[in-house]
C-alpha cells in the first residue's frame, strides 16, 4: 500500500488546489466515490486529506485499506509520468507534486538546466501542503511557447525533483539501519 498511498497522497494535494479538479475512487467491492467540491460528490477533498494524513502516521489505523483504485479527473487530465494540465487553462501549464519541502523545490527548479531551451520566462507556482506533506507545482509559459516545449521544460523540473526524492530516501534509509552483516554503532559501544 506505500507507493499507492503517496500517489494518493500526491494527487490528492492537485486535486486540492485545482478548482474543479476531483478524485475518482473504486473501493475493494467495487463501488465507486468521488472527492471533489461538487455537491453531489461522496467526500470532499479536505475530508479526503485528513484521512490519507491519518492513514499516513504509523500508529494510527490505514483506513484508505478500502480502495482498490483511484483516478484524477474533473479540471485536470494526466498528461503521463505524474504530470497533469488543466483542461480549460487561460495559460500554458503543467502541474506536479512531490514529496520535498517548498525550499527544496525552489534551490531544484532556480538551479534546473534550461539553458538552450528557452528564452522565454518560466514561471513557477510552488503551494505546500503541510497536512498531506506534498508541495504542488504549477509551472506556466507564454502562449508563444509550443506544448512540447513546455513538456520538456516540466519534465526538466520534475526529473530534477524526483531524482532528489530518490536519493533522499536513500540517505533517510541508510541512516536508519546498519547494512547486513553490521553491528550498530550503540550495540558496538562497550560501557567503561
Amino acid at each position: 500500500m506505500g507507493d499507492k498511498l503517496e500517489r494518493l497522497r500526491l494527487e490528492t494535494a492537485l486535486a486540492h488546489i485545482i478548482p474543479g479538479a476531483e478524485i475518482v475512487f473504486t473501493s475493494q467491492d467495487g463501488q465507486e466515490y468521488r472527492a471533489g467540491t461538487h455537491p453531489s460528490a461522496d467526500f470532499t477533498l479536505c475530508e479526503m486529506r485528513k484521512i490519507i494524513a491519518s492513514s499516513s502516521c504509523p500508529s494510527r489505523p490505514d483506513f484508505t485499506k478500502w480502495i482498490k483504485d483511484f483516478q484524477i479527473k474533473g479540471a485536470i487530465t494526466d498528461s503521463g509520468g505524474g504530470i497533469y494540465q488543466t483542461v480549460e487553462a487561460k495559460r500554458k501549464e503543467r502541474w506536479f507534486s512531490t514529496t520535498l519541502r517548498p525550499e527544496i523545490v525552489y534551490e531544484i527548479l532556480n538551479e534546473a538546466d534550461i539553458d538552450g531551451i528557452s528564452q522565454s520566462p518560466v514561471d513557477a507556482l510552488l503551494t505546500p501542503d503541510p497536512v498531506l506533506g506534498v508541495t504542488t507545482i504549477r509551472v506556466s509559459v507564454d502562449d508563444e511557447i509550443s506544448e512540447e516545449l513546455l513538456n520538456e521544460l516540466v519534465l526538466i523540473g520534475y526529473s530534477a525533483c524526483l531524482v532528489k526524492e530518490i536519493s533522499s530516501s536513500l540517505e533517510n534509509n541508510s541512516r536508519c539501519a546498519p547494512a547486513k552483516g553490521q553491528k550498530s554503532k550503540e550495540s558496538s559501544r562497550t560501557d567503561l
